[in-house]
């Protein structure tokens, strides 16, 4: 598996995205840093943001260094442009005005040192509503999951990416679902639960739901090569990367090698108080 530092990288990182980390023994051979791109673009309008940084070699402590001075600009199908300026956070980069439309299709392109890096990404539309929010006892295990409430649009397929937070605190398991065998149809799957189109690592003992909880679940309806990015990044995490299906790294939707993701996404969130159950 290439680019392990990458992986304690999103670990950190994609606490503002989202995020899981597994420890894995492997056989490693060192590798050649690489630019990691992680760029978000949601439509409750805030610009986009895009967070650059170098990945390290397995062996080097997980100190990732921050890339400054590239040129990102961000266009839509619909002729906006916008160059994306760095902010006082060194290798944070936001845009200003070209805000997220569903149904609009947005490019991303990196500029860093002599190498370029292109990302396409459509915004979902029709945005799937989140109605709500319920509890349940798991049936391995007795533990306390979420089940997301919405209701599945008929026809085409639908790609979702779940963030829970528990007490204020992004919990580090990646939740995944689609509609691959449950088009049309009230979602009744929950968040780490497994099961067709399901996916997403289980909660660790700090991330463990009790009676109580405060907890918060947002909701992203994301494009399939998002969708994929992050479903690869979850077998990997979750110790599959030793299947032979299994890419090195995950499944990036940016042309010249960098690592990372451009997502152009929805966000609906719910929140609930878990009840005695």
């Amino acid at each position: 598996m290439k680019n392990t530092g990458f992986f304690s990288l999103l670990a950190a990182a994609l606490l503002l995205t989202a995020s899981c980390q597994k420890v894995v023994t492997l056989d490693l051979q060192n590798t050649t840093p690489q630019l990691a791109i992680e760029g978000n673009l949601a439509d409750d309008g805030q610009p986009c943001t895009v967070l650059l940084s170098q990945s390290v070699d397995y062996t080097q402590t997980n100190t990732f260094p921050a890339v400054s001075g590239a040129t990102i600009t961000l266009s839509d199908d619909a002729g906006g442009l916008e160059t994306l300026t760095e902010t006082s956070t060194p290798g944070r980069y936001q845009g200003r005005q070209l805000l997220g439309q569903p149904g609009r299709r947005y490019t991303l392109r990196v500029e860093s040192g002599s190498q370029r890096y292109v990302a396409a990404c459509t915004l979902p539309s029709p945005v799937v509503a989140l109605t709500g929010l319920r509890a349940q006892k798991s049936i391995v295990g007795n533990n306390i999951q979420l089940v997301p409430q919405y209701q599945d649009p008929a026809g085409g397929r639908n790609y979702y990416l779940f963030r829970q937070y528990r007490n204020g605190r992004l919990n580090k398991a990646i939740f995944t679902q689609n509609d691959e065998f449950t088009d049309g149809k009230a979602n009744v799957r929950a968040l780490g639960g497994g099961g067709p189109g399901g996916g997403g690592g289980m909660a660790d003992d700090v991330d463990k739901l009790a009676t109580g909880d405060s907890v918060r679940v947002e909701m992203q309806n994301v494009d399939p090569d998002a969708y994929e990015y992050f479903r690869t990044l979850n077998q990997i995490l979750q110790g599959n990367a030793l299947l032979s299906t299994t890419p090195a790294n995950p499944k990036s939707n940016f042309s010249g090698g960098a690592l990372g993701y451009f997502s152009a996404h929805s966000r609906r969130q719910r929140t609930l108080v878990v009840p005695p159950l």
